[in-house]
């Protein structure tokens, strides 16, 4: 810029810093995070951290803050043995101990008083799964911040078509934003049991606004581009404690405040995503561009399952199990997209389907069976047994004629002879089950029990197991240890031989949807297990609400979709789907697209359609 003195001022770019949320407080992931934060739990056989450092430092970021309560010690450990601790490494990361922190609100007003950030940065949590680059996201951000002084939030949300395993489960979103801004006008959430037939929309929205777009497909990816502002205010108002319930609906619906927050929607037509030269678009001059991309977060552990099985499907391809982020196992691909390492063992007569990992020296014998599944390093599977649709992280070892169907298996888990796991199960580090015993659906086992004491912060994943009131107590106490209140380990649930204590999951619900402003206990046991891998919405059927309470003329609806089984309730949402089509005069090509994600998210092939 001429400053009439014929010398030019350069305007110095600034470097671009993030903030890692690692600690979700929650106990979504309970037991599986008992001896490390959910940011180091291995997706597709990598510690969930990477995606989300691989993503930031893509994106230019020079200098990366994990903010972390929960094993604090362990992640340090592990970034100092990473490649993020290198030289040469394009990015700098460094993890900040809060200890003291119970929400997402006190971990950023310790960002805040720590003075570190100081220009516009990135806000995103440890277990973000990204193949974007986010800097022209960011230079529209800063482009729109000039034209919009109260501009303090960029959020990313993704699209998502009805039905895809993507969609959360447990919660209904409705956003109203402005298609000629991308402003975000209003948020409406509320939990998906019990139903609400209708959404309330703020007058000031429709008589304010020439057009508003009104937005149920969207899933937030966790991921924003913030102004410092963003830190100022969490520190002057206490009362926030959650991002999206607290903060984002505190700015939104206050008159007081005057701040604004814009959205960017990958796979949308109007996603602001600006060149650095911050072209103006007609209208309120703001920056925008269509963009799209693969931006998810692992929320819970139905997430965690629909993330791992579009890496391994390629959707967010160049991240694939192939290209892993990091130094990891290298795969060779082959049809079928499986994926193996090149010291696994198949026996003859094995049988490998469809959507697998099989980890370094992962066996398979004889007779055995995999489908869409993940097998970390050195599991081993025994003769005539069947993994599907589940998670095993390493040594894991399962014997013969067992059966483990969309369940989560810890470190070093045995699975001895003819056991069932049934769907929706986790099982935690070094638990032992069997022989002879069938674990019903939605249990959780881990090593150490449970103490019904403490607070409700902590029993939460950010939660260390030396802390002052610890809910956890250790499994080597012996039977004469009058604080055990057992003779010995949960020998009816786990077998003679089993080794382990089953949750009590009414205990663990106290503190298990931070983001929920619901606690009706009915409400949050089916809450919970639309939050587990392997659940369908007959998991959690519930009479729908038309907004007064009155619920009665749906009894006899929720009691027959509760009865459904998978292959049912598939046929009946395929009718449905069809039926749609038509009543709204759907065009060959949407319909299709409506088929094609059912058939996705069911996981059915293309003659199961027909």
């Amino acid at each position: 810029m001429d400053t009439g003195s014929g010398s030019t001022k350069v305007e110095e770019k600034e470097e671009l810093k993030a903030v890692v949320l690692a600690d979700t407080f929650d106990e979504l992931f309970q037991p599986m995070t008992q001896n490390r934060p959910r940011s180091l739990l291995p997706l597709c056989n990598v510690p969930m951290i990477e995606y989300t450092l691989e993503m930031l430092a893509l994106s230019g970021v020079v200098e990366a803050f994990i903010m972390c309560k929960a094993h604090a010690d362990k992640l340090t450990a592990y970034i100092k043995q990473s490649q993020w601790a290198r030289g040469h490494a394009q990015m700098k990361v460094f993890v900040r101990s809060v200890r003291h922190a119970t929400t997402i609100g006190d971990a950023l007003r310790a960002v805040d008083e720590s003075s570190a950030i100081m220009t516009d940065f990135v806000l995103c949590t440890g277990i973000v799964v990204s193949n974007m680059n986010l800097s022209k996201i960011v230079a529209a951000h800063v482009a729109n911040k000039k034209r919009d002084s109260n501009h303090i939030m960029t959020m990313l949300l993704q699209e998502t078509t009805p039905g895809h395993r993507r969609q959360v489960k447990s919660d209904e979103s409705v956003y109203f934003i402005d298609p000629s801004s991308s402003r975000l006008l209003a948020l409406n959430s509320h939990a998906t049991v019990p139903r609400v037939r209708t959404t309330v929309i703020p007058p000031e929205v429709i008589t304010a606004h020439a057009e508003v777009e009104v937005r149920a497909d969207l899933t937030d990816t966790c991921v924003a581009i913030c102004t410092p502002d963003v830190l100022a205010l969490f520190t002057e108002n206490f009362d926030y404690h959650i991002m999206r319930r607290d903060f984002i609906h505190g700015i939104l619906e206050s008159d007081i405040l005057g701040k604004t927050i814009y959205a960017h929607v990958l796979g949308g037509s109007n996603s602001i995503a600006g060149d650095s030269d911050g072209d103006a678009m007609a209208g309120e001059g703001l920056a925008f561009v269509s963009h799209s991309g693969y931006a998810a977060c692992v929320t819970d552990t139905s997430a965690y399952d629909a993330i791992s099985r579009d890496l391994i499907g390629r959707w967010a391809y160049p991240l694939c199990p192939d290209n892993n982020p990091g130094s990891y196992e290298a795969y060779s691909y082959s049809r079928g997209a499986v994926y193996k390492a090149s010291s696994v063992r198949l026996d003859r007569e094995s049988r490998v389907e469809h959507h697998v990992i099989l980890g370094a020296s992962a066996r398979v014998a004889s007779q055995a069976t995999i489908a869409d599944s993940v097998l970390g390093a050195r599991c081993s599977i025994g003769e005539h047994s069947s993994i599907r649709g589940s998670h095993l992280f390493g040594d894991v070892r399962v014997g013969r004629n067992a059966s483990v169907e969309s369940s989560v298996l810890g470190e070093r888990v045995t699975i001895l002879d003819n056991v069932i796991i049934e769907r929706g199960c986790l099982i935690g580090d070094d638990v032992t089950v069997g022989p002879n015993v069938r674990v019903p659906a939605f249990t959780r086992i881990a090593r150490r029990r449970m103490r019904k004491m403490g607070s409700p912060e902590s029993m939460h994943d950010d939660s260390d197991d030396d802390e002052e009131e610890s809910v956890w107590a250790d499994a080597e106490r012996t039977e004469s240890d009058p604080m055990d209140g057992l003779d010995q380990f949960d020998r009816q649930a786990v077998g003679a031989e089993g080794v382990g204590y089953v949750w009590d999951n009414a205990v663990a619900d106290a503190g298990s949807d931070a983001d929920s402003d619901y606690s009706d206990d009915d409400t949050d046991q089916r809450l919970r297990h639309l939050h587990t891998l392997g659940s369908t919405m007959a998991d959690a059927a519930y009479p729908e609400s038309d907004g007064d309470g009155s619920a009665d003329e749906d009894d006899d609806d929720a009691d027959e979709l509760a009865h459904l089984s998978p292959q049912e309730e598939f046929e009946r949402e395929l009718y449905l789907t069809i039926k749609r089509a038509c009543d709204d005069n759907l065009s060959a090509s949407k319909a299709s697209l409506e088929l094609k994600s059912l058939r996705m998210s069911y996981n059915k092939e293309q003659d199961e359609m027909r």
